[in-house]
């Protein structure tokens, strides 16, 4: 990773950190409510989205913007963590960052109170609250955006109605989509969807989330509610277009790295039946045999000897490459967006950032 993109991602990631701190969430109870809404939180991170979010308001406003956009990156990022503690119960992943994912940590700390099939319902409904209960504390630390006096309450406002009311349901209906592609579609039936429709999902899932991230702190650079100036719209299609790259770049790490280096378990895709645009590319390019076995496994087989021949069929049919050329296209579209914005030291970090998309190992 460039050394400057890493300075800054550590800098950010502190300087949300330190808000977080100095202004302490509301609080829950019982006790597991409130470690389970924040715990993803606190174990840290890459934080992309507080860092675009900071970056994006740098470009257009200065240092004194990127400061003030702090509220608004952390009310990100901790949304973004509630998408992260429901992905886990639908796709049955019970680790996340290399430690227990939400379900799993009260299911653990209640196994000794009562049988296992209660504990383990009670691990699911506290994790669904602490997801609910996440999207509270976005909107109340996002609320606290103009108390600076540097961000206009009507980007506050704006902020707000985009995130809740647009890009929100973006994602909702992308991780929709995502799940139902893998039960119906992904019992077997994958190679029915078409790359569009994947990539589509991957819009709304993956690239949502970091659009709003540099629109939101666009609107605060420029301080003003209009997310139509060019250089707003330049960023937010730089970062969506970045988003849908990192998620192709997910897909590839999900069957070519570790679990110890992804935190999370390896070839959960195969065992969900998500269809990815891999596991498309490697299909057509299989032989009558390998097909009808990934036909017959994705999605349907918890046999770890047959998702261990899956992944060896996807990384021998010339998936992971065509997904690499594929997510190099989007970082073309997003580098000429980006070429759009005047020189700046967050630009020239932005352009880092981009690179890293592809090029990252976690």
């Amino acid at each position: 990773m460039n050394s400057a993109l890493l300075s800054y991602l550590k800098e950010s990631g502190e300087a949300v950190l330190s808000h977080y701190r100095e202004n302490p969430p509301f609080r829950l109870s019982p006790e597991e409510l409130m470690e389970g809404t924040f715990v993803y939180f606190e174990r840290g991170g890459k934080r992309l989205r507080p860092a675009i979010c900071r970056l994006a308001a740098g470009a257009l406003g200065g240092s004194e913007a990127e400061k003030a956009a702090i509220p608004c990156a952390l009310a990100l990022e901790l949304y973004h963590n509630w998408t992260l503690i429901h992905d886990d119960m639908i796709d049955h992943d019970d680790t996340r960052r290399g430690q227990s994912a939400v379900h799993k940590l009260v299911r653990d700390a209640f196994a000794d109170q009562t049988d296992a099939a209660t504990a383990a319902e009670y691990g699911v409904d506290v994790a669904i609250l602490a997801g609910d209960a996440l999207q509270s504390a976005s909107i109340s630390y996002l609320s606290h955006l103009s108390d600076s006096g540097f961000v206009p309450p009507a980007v506050t406002l704006k902020i707000l109605s985009l995130l809740t009311g647009e890009y929100g349901p973006r994602l909702i209906s992308g991780e929709t989509v995502d799940t139902k592609n893998g039960l119906i579609y992904g019992k077997g039936g994958f190679f029915r969807l078409t790359r569009e429709e994947i990539v589509s999902m991957m819009a709304g899932k993956t690239g949502a989330l970091f659009g709003i991230s540099a629109l939101s702190g666009a609107l605060i650079g420029q301080k003003s509610p209009d997310e139509n100036t060019p250089r707003a719209r330049a960023l937010a299609n730089f970062a969506e277009n970045c988003g849908i790259a990192f998620q192709l770049q997910d897909d590839i790490l999900g069957i070519t790295s570790t679990e110890e280096k992804l935190g999370k378990p390896i070839g959960s895709d195969i065992r969900e039946g998500k269809p990815t645009l891999l596991l498309l590319t490697s299909y057509e390019n299989a032989t009558e045999g390998e097909k009808e076995f990934l036909r017959r496994v994705v999605g349907i087989s918890k046999d770890e000897k047959d998702v261990l021949k899956a992944k060896e069929i996807l990384l021998a049919r010339g998936g992971v490459e065509e997904t690499k050329k594929t997510a190099g296209a989007y970082l073309a579209a997003a580098e000429e967006s980006l070429a759009l914005l005047p020189s700046s030291p967050q630009k020239e970090i932005l352009s880092s950032w981009c690179d890293y998309m592809v090029n990252r190992e976690l």
